[in-house]
C-alpha cells in the first residue's frame, strides 16, 4: 500500500493516476462526495489540511512508500506536503501533454452545470467549492475569502 485516505461519502473518489514527465506519480482525488462539498467548514477541496479535492504528487523511486519531491508548493507549510494542486470536485482523468509543454490536463465534474478540463499547474487553487467552472458555486464561502 502507497497511501491511503479514508473518503467521508461513497462518490466523488477521483480515479486517475499518471506518471508525469518528470517521473513523479500524480494522484487525482476527489473532494470526498456529497453534494456541494458540504464538509465543514469550507469543504475538502478548499481544506490544505486534506489531501480530499487535489492533485498529489509523490516520488515513489527513493524511499518506502513514498517521498515529497522537494519543489512541491507546500513543503514548507501552509498545506499537506504531498498536494500539488487543490480545488478539484472529482478529477476522474488526467494526462500530460505530448508536445514540448508536457503540460498536465485534468477532467473534473461540475455539481449542477459546468464540466472543466483544467491545464494544472503546481500550487493553484482550481476553486470548488468556491467555484464551478468560472462561475459563483458558493456566495457565501466566495465572499468570505
Amino acid at each position: 500500500m502507497l497511501l491511503r485516505v479514508d473518503q467521508p461519502e461513497f462518490n466523488h473518489n477521483g480515479g486517475a493516476i499518471v506518471f508525469g514527465p518528470d517521473g513523479y506519480l500524480y494522484l487525482a482525488l476527489g473532494d470526498g462526495g456529497g453534494g456541494g462539498d458540504v464538509h465543514p467548514p469550507i469543504g475538502n477541496g478548499q481544506n490544505l489540511g486534506k489531501l480530499l479535492g487535489s492533485i498529489v504528487r509523490l516520488d515513489v523511486d527513493s524511499v518506502t512508500p513514498y517521498s515529497i519531491p522537494s519543489d512541491n508548493p507546500f513543503t514548507q507549510g501552509g498545506g499537506l506536503p504531498e498536494i500539488y494542486a487543490y480545488g478539484f470536485r472529482n478529477p476522474w482523468r488526467m494526462s500530460f501533454d505530448r508536445g514540448g509543454d508536457r503540460r498536465l490536463f485534468a477532467a473534473d465534474v461540475g455539481q449542477n452545470l459546468w464540466e472543466e478540463i483544467n491545464i494544472v499547474e503546481k500550487g493553484l487553487n482550481y476553486g470548488w467549492r468556491i467555484m464551478e467552472g468560472n462561475h459563483i458555486y458558493d456566495l457565501d464561502l466566495a465572499m468570505g475569502l
